[in-house]
């Protein structure tokens, strides 16, 4: 997954350089439609996943399939969640406004566009909203980078969501996320590798699957007091905890 570490760096940091990027040069009709899309956009979703946690009979257990578990579920979480800063808008963002008479002729109702300048890094972050969805995209401009770094939608219902991001201008990983009342679900899949975590919201009980080139590979799961299983789906053999 190195491809996609490489990208969730590039990520971080422009999250960084975005948040010490403020000035005092604001646009009031900026600050109003900030508030209208960039607001909205996956922060209520994500906060559904920072609420998600293993039971503490999982995340204190000395086995190491539960650690593996912990582990995985840890970092799947942290990646779920970043999303929330990543559409933080700086103060000083130049926003440009949408052409009202070609948004009429389409199914888009509004899209707005920010630009700003930071640590040698241009960015350009594009948010549309259509009837069922929020649509997005990032794009920047560096010395050692150029081009398109994300892409990906909400729908307005909080359900779903989907997020696509590019090494060199490649889509190199895609992550998803679902809920329900009951249940909250991400999937990360990247280099070859996917892992797909499903949480109970109300007793923490959950699974995660591992797939290598589309083949199902490992099972996690556990249970509301943290004893589970490891199952090894290659040699056929299963750990408890």
């Amino acid at each position: 997954m190195k491809n996609t570490f490489k990208i969730l760096t590039l990520i971080a940091f422009t999250i960084a350089i975005t948040c010490t990027s403020c000035s005092s040069n604001n646009q009031e009709d900026a600050i109003f439609e900030r508030e209208q899309l960039s607001e909205v956009v996956m922060k209520d979703f994500v906060q559904k996943f920072e609420n998600t946690n293993v039971p503490e009979g999982l995340s204190n257990s000395t086995s190491p399939y539960a650690q593996q578990a912990n582990t995985q579920f840890e970092l799947l979480k942290i990646i779920g969640v970043s999303f929330t800063s990543f559409f933080t808008i700086p103060s000083d963002a130049v926003f440009l406004k949408s052409n009202e008479k070609q948004l009429a002729k389409s199914a888009v109702l509004n899209t707005q566009t920010y630009t700003w300048s930071a640590g040698g890094e241009s960015v350009t972050y594009t948010i549309s909203e259509e009837s069922d969805r929020y649509t997005f995209n990032y794009t920047i401009v560096s010395s050692d980078f150029n081009g398109k770094v994300m892409e990906g939608f909400q729908l307005k219902d909080e359900t779903y969501a989907e997020v696509n991001l590019f090494d060199d201008n490649q889509e190199s990983s895609t992550i998803k996320w679902w809920v329900n009342a009951t249940t909250t679900k991400i999937e990360l899949d990247a280099d070859g590798f996917r892992l797909v975590l499903e949480s109970n919201s109300t007793d923490n009980s959950g699974t995660i699957q591992v797939y290598e080139d589309a083949l199902y590979i490992a099972l996690y799961s556990w249970e509301a007091d943290g004893s589970g299983f490891y199952t090894d789906l290659v040699s056929n053999e299963t750990f408890t905890w």
